[in-house]
């Protein structure tokens, strides 16, 4: 989700973490940079255009935050799908490497000559490569408009996403707090406090998977690059130096994070739905659910004017939320969101350099 900074030449720039590295989208780019083990950085640019651009109704306010919100896991997808293809490269690398090595006898010696040991037997000599050097050379991969990944590949990974999401986060607690229909007098006080009490389950089970999955380490490495982003992002809208140094002594939360449009719609829905005094269990779920795309656009909107300077106080619990998403990034992982963000400003023609220069700092 694009963030809102005080330059407006540098406005909607904005992205996400993935494995190894950091997406950054732009109003007309996108931009994936990874870093490998061996310390290269991929890099991966391509031409965007977001469904809101496509027609003019499509980005109407209130409308256009459902939209918003389809293109951005879209692209979320298609970034973490590259990231992942990366990996697997380095690991067949490896592997090609490692059988390289086992099937090959050793320099001067047949291996006939070594009685009792099939060659296939050998075990290959593994290295650990040295630390990654934050001005790594970087491998570029441009994608022409209309190639790389196809949307419709996406859709059923979006569609099951979508099925999860329903049943944990709106099925499950809806069943959790319908318990309190029976003691509560019928009414729209009772409806109010069995949508709150909804609304933090939803809230607490968003918070306990958030802190299962950040016990893993490569979920905690996506963390720091997330963080990384954020500051990048901070330092390039503030029009400061942008490099490692510059960029870590920013927060890692930022107001337009996706962590606070979440929080946002959990506020959101929490009032939207006490207007629903539905008694049978399928109805008030099919009435949230065609609800979402309303309670979407309206939390768009609200992250919009919050990224503004307007009506910030809403955005709190994401910011609060954010220390549980993001980490304070190292040099490296700060370099690797520094070179996605100069993709996606060389993907529309503009510069760091000259970005900063039109912010008249």
């Amino acid at each position: 989700m694009p963030f809102m900074g005080k330059a407006a030449a540098n406005a909607n720039y904005g992205g996400q973490a993935v494995l190894e590295g950091v997406m950054i989208r732009g109003p007309r780019s996108l931009a994936v940079a990874v870093r490998r083990i061996d310390g290269r950085i991929v890099l991966k640019r391509e031409p965007l255009v977001p469904l809101t651009r496509r027609h003019p109704l499509l980005n109407l306010p209130f409308l256009r935050g459902a939209f918003a919100l389809v293109d951005a896991l879209l692209t979320g997808m298609r970034a973490l799908r590259f990231s992942a293809d990366v990996a697997m490269e380095e690991e067949n690398e490896r592997l090609a490497q490692a059988r390289a090595a086992v099937e090959a006898p050793p320099a001067g010696e047949d291996a006939a000559e070594r009685p009792g040991e099939e060659p296939g037997n050998r075990l290959p000599l593994i290295t650990h490569p040295s630390p990654p050097d934050a001005r790594a050379e970087v491998e570029v991969r441009e994608v022409a408009a209309g190639q790389g990944i196809p949307t419709w590949s996406l859709v059923p990974t979006m569609l099951l996403t979508f099925a999860i999401v329903a049943v944990v986060f709106i099925a499950v607690p809806d069943a959790l707090a319908n318990v309190l229909r029976g003691p509560l007098p019928p009414g729209r006080a009772a409806n109010a406090l069995i949508n709150l009490v909804e609304g933090l389950v939803r809230i607490g089970f968003f918070v306990a998977y958030i802190l299962a999955i950040s016990r893993m380490e490569v979920i905690g490495r996506v963390f720091q690059y997330h963080g990384a982003e954020h500051q990048v992002i901070y330092a390039f809208e503030n029009g400061d130096p942008v490099t490692p140094a510059a960029a870590r002594r920013y927060d890692t939360a930022h107001p337009r994070c996706g962590t606070s449009f979440v929080a946002v719609v959990v506020l959101v829905s929490i009032l939207a739905f006490s207007f629903l005094d539905i008694e049978a269990l399928p109805l008030r779920l099919l009435a949230k659910l065609a609800l979402l795309p309303v309670i979407g656009g309206l939390s768009y909107e609200v992250i919009r004017l919050a990224g503004a300077g307007r009506l910030t106080f809403l955005v709190l619990p994401g910011l609060w939320l954010q220390r549980l998403t993001t980490r304070r990034p190292d040099a490296e992982q700060l370099a690797v969101a520094i070179a996605a963000l100069e993709g996606a400003l060389e993907q529309e023609g503009r510069s760091l350099h000259r970005a900063a220069e039109a912010t008249g700092d």
